[in-house]
């Protein structure tokens, strides 16, 4: 394929002196200095090897080749200006957002009012892992992701910090043994069956790290992989392992006496991260969601630390 003679940049600059009949004019309205102007069209001649323009007393002139080229370059100038137009509606029309599983109930405030700031705008919101929601953020299928605090490893991400005491609880069945004992250390959980998410979970990753380093010395079967606080709660409530679970994801079960927190020695507190592409377009309500999102993370420790003082006093 042969490369084209022709410049865009030089032909937008060529529109704008054409239809401003003014290299002054056409400079004023692109930002840039006459000679700048003048140099783009002495290149766009050059280039085509025909005279476009003539200059005489300061009034811009098109040629018979200008005066054909312009009829061109207009349709281009006008495809252009509607393409843009096309993408950024495009932009605002919707927000892809991923949420790893372990946050999607204390996202759900943000995102409900997000939706009443924003009721033109589509929400689409996708439920996985913390490195799923990294892969999809990479791969452009979500415009930025609210996933667990890591080290994602990765040089085009670009990561956020909402907040970093996001609790988690280790639960169990009121009537499941291990919830009878009035205090547990990790080891306690050894060989113990649990309930967790995939292996690309992170918090799956937090927790067995804990075990690990709390003294376990043999792998704990994990039962059931599941990928929805949802399942992993009726599981447990079931009787049938141990779960990790966000506690905004478990306050009702708790207070309605199905699932029992396990009195570990240390409260667990992860990191929350929104992630996007270091190189993806800015998307004009990605940054409004994102602080919709860290005030829902705030107002979530504000919460915790209420429930947490109440308790004591009683």
């Amino acid at each position: 394929m042969t490369p084209s003679k022709l410049d865009l940049h030089s032909l937008i600059v060529f529109y704008y002196v054409a239809s401003e009949e003014s290299i002054t004019a056409a400079a004023d309205k692109l930002c840039l200095t006459q000679p700048t102007v003048t140099y783009h069209i002495r290149s766009l001649e050059k280039n085509v090897g025909l005279k476009l323009l003539d200059i005489k007393r300061q009034k811009i002139y098109l040629t018979g080749a200008g005066s054909g080229l312009f009829k061109y370059v207009r349709e281009i100038y006008h495809q252009m200006t509607g393409a843009e137009k096309y993408l950024e509606n495009l932009k605002e029309a919707s927000l892809r957002v991923g949420v790893a599983t372990t946050f999607t109930t204390c996202i759900a405030s943000a995102a409900s009012a997000f939706e009443k700031l924003y009721p033109r705008v589509k929400m689409i919101i996708k439920s996985s892992s913390s490195y799923e929601v990294v892969e999809d953020v990479l791969n452009s299928r979500v415009d930025l992701g609210v996933v667990v605090s890591m080290d994602y490893d990765n040089p085009k991400l670009e990561s956020i910090a909402l907040s970093d005491r996001q609790k988690l609880v280790l639960v169990a069945s009121p009537s499941n043994p291990i919830a009878q004992r009035e205090r547990l250390e990790y080891v306690n959980l050894c060989g113990y069956p649990l309930i967790l998410g995939p292996e690309t979970s992170a918090t799956r990753q937090i927790i067995l790290e804990k075990l690990r380093v709390g003294g376990c010395t043999m792998p704990s079967p994990i039962v059931v992989e599941v990928n929805s606080s949802e399942w992993g709660i009726n599981l447990v409530e079931n009787g049938e392992g141990v779960g990790l679970q966000h506690i905004m994801c478990v306050e009702r079960a708790i207070a309605d006496g199905r699932l029992k927190v396990l009195p570990l020695s240390g409260d667990i507190f992860v990191g929350v991260d929104a992630v996007l592409r270091v190189d993806a377009p800015e998307h004009p309500m990605a940054d409004r969601f994102i602080s919709l999102v860290r005030e829902a993370c705030e107002a979530n420790c504000s919460k915790s630390t209420a429930r947490a003082a109440a308790k004591e006093k009683r």
